[in-house]
């Protein structure tokens, strides 16, 4: 009997069935492991997992050059999901790996998430739920979006989808995008002077912090922080700080150094925090997943 090719599936999470293409082609050739701990995997837990698997179906899990080297039968790896900062794509190329990544992008739930962050944080929706909950009638003042100032930065697929969205709001938007935009680019320093709202949409190119100590003390009191892109690109122990002594109005946080999260900013209330669910919505999820098992089953051998 011929031996199953194993895809492994890294991603923390993953609702397709593999079977929903038992029609297109012969499926039983292969064998498809999931990640058993649910939760973004670090280099060992990945080359455990994933050492005996010819295919990878990524997520955000680190894929350097010792990685890559240790996962020694690998042939394949799919990228599902945006930006590829975590893939040494040069050394796959090099050791003649076959890479690819969606073209299914999540800026639609990611851009909706943002809005719906704002919206939940100004009007207090969240507090106002769990008090109603706990039998608790108070009242508490929000604020509303109408006159606001929103600096993007990063003017990728979601800083364009929440643009789109937000620009009939009656808020005034600033834009900055280290690359030529066809909007005003507004220079980093005075968009955070001016925003009322950040929001974060890069991915992690360097090893410098974006949002350092420096560019948060330049924020205003009333500065509303979003960050949906990754932890690396803000200096999370000081803004714990700033938000600690109520230096800003607050934040909202997708993602963290590690996951799953449960560390200082868990005890603050001037934050809403998420498990990492930016494209987590049913129909962009599954469009992913789709692409990345077609992907991997009409891969050419």
């Amino acid at each position: 009997m011929k031996n199953k090719l194993k895809v492994f599936i890294a991603t923390s999470s993953f609702n397709e069935n593999p079977g929903n293409f038992k029609k297109e082609i012969e499926i039983e050739n292969y064998e498809f492991l999931k990640n058993p701990l649910k939760k973004k995997l670090t280099n060992q837990q990945l080359i455990k997992y994933a050492k005996d698997c010819e295919y990878i179906i990524a997520g955000t899990e680190n894929y350097n050059k010792d990685t890559i080297n240790k996962l020694s039968k690998l042939k394949y790896l799919f990228r599902m999901g945006s930006g590829v900062d975590n893939v040494d794509t040069n050394y796959l190329k090099k050791k003649k790996i076959k890479f690819f990544k969606s073209k299914v992008t999540p800026e639609i739930a990611v851009a909706e998430l943002i809005v719906g962050y704002v919206l939940s944080f100004y009007r207090n929706i969240h507090e106002h739920d769990k008090n109603l909950k706990y039998k608790i009638w108070k009242k508490k003042m929000g604020y509303i979006f109408n006159g606001k100032t929103l600096g993007i930065i990063g003017y990728g697929k979601v800083g364009k989808h929440i643009h789109k969205i937000l620009k009939n709001f009656g808020i005034k938007i600033l834009i900055n995008d280290k690359k030529k935009i066809n909007q005003k680019n507004t220079k980093l320093d005075k968009l955070i002077k001016n925003s009322d709202i950040i929001t974060v949409n890069i991915n992690h190119t360097t090893k410098q912090k974006l949002l350092n100590r420096q560019k948060l003390n330049l924020c205003k009191k009333n500065c509303l922080i979003i960050n949906t892109s990754r932890p690396e690109v803000i200096d999370n122990d000081y803004l714990y700080k700033l938000l600690k002594k109520n230096k800003i109005l607050g934040a909202c946080m997708d993602v963290f150094d590690k996951e799953p999260y449960y560390g200082k900013f868990t005890k603050l209330n001037n934050v809403i925090l998420t498990p990492h669910i930016g494209s987590y919505s049913k129909e962009i999820r599954s469009a992913m997943e789709q692409e990345a098992l077609k992907s991997i089953l009409y891969a050419k051998k």
